[in-house]
């Protein structure tokens, strides 16, 4: 908006870090703080209901023209206005709490720890090793 340069940002919102919270999860660790949850009680991870945040709100707040869809229909009509706007525009795509996209094949070389205590840390444990013997060594 500062530059004055017209830009679409299309934004899915999984009411998460769906990815990093994803691997959180993958390597053994529990979910900490990468899901927009509200707290329950004293506790201090939070596993309550997921936030709803109007990104779409948000953006508006900052010059933005903006749309909010949860359907293919209102993802068909916001990117259709969109091409007509001379400002930028975001377009708060609703989608299912913690999905990502899948299937890119790639592996991220993240550290686990060396003595897990859970199934799952054995398991990550097991699969970065692994990885890494077929790693290319740059």
């Amino acid at each position: 908006m500062q530059e004055n340069k017209k830009i679409n940002v299309l934004l899915f919102d999984n009411a998460s870090f769906g990815c990093i919270n994803n691997l959180q999860m993958s390597q053994g660790v529990d979910s900490l703080c990468t899901e927009s949850r509200f707290r329950e009680g004293d506790n201090p991870i939070r596993k309550g209901e997921f936030m709803n945040i109007d990104y779409a709100m948000c953006a508006r707040g900052y010059g933005f023209a903006s749309y909010t869809a949860k359907t293919m229909a209102e993802l068909e009509e916001a990117i259709l206005d969109a091409k007509k706007q001379t400002k930028s525009t975001l377009i708060d795509i609703k989608v299912l709490p913690k999905t990502m996209t899948d299937g890119y094949g790639g592996w991220w070389n993240v550290g686990v720890s060396d003595m897990p205590y859970t199934k799952t840390g054995h398991s990550a444990l097991e699969e970065r090793l692994q990885k890494l013997l077929e790693a290319r060594l740059y």
